[in-house]
Order: structure tokens, then sequence, then C-alpha cells
């Protein structure tokens, strides 16, 4: 991944989770992930699934 135009290796992934919610509006659909990066830092990291791209959740 690329963090502050670096790019940073996922060491290991601490947690998964999915979140479904708003059905009735607009969709939301994600998958987070709370990853270990190769620099130590502890990130939140999610696939919005319905657009099909990753976000950062922790700046």
């Amino acid at each position: 991944m690329h963090l502050a135009h670096r790019a940073r290796r996922v060491e290991h992934i601490r947690e998964s989770w999915r979140i479904d919610d708003e059905w009735w509006r607009t969709p939301i659909s994600r998958q987070y992930v709370r990853v270990v990066l190769d620099t130590g830092r502890l990130v939140t990291l999610y696939l919005d699934l319905e657009e099909h791209r990753w976000y950062l959740q922790d700046a």
C-alpha cells in the first residue's frame, strides 16, 4: 500500500470484519481490516464493496 506517498508493506492482519448497513437508502457495504505495517504502525483499511475501492480509515 502507499501511505504519505511511500510504499508500505503489510506485515500481518490483526482482524477483519464486514459491515452491511442502510440498505433502504444508499447501501453501505465494507470489508474492514486492521493491519500492522512494516513500520510497526497499526492502521485500519476498508474495501468499499459498492465502489470496489480501498480506503485508509486512520490518517
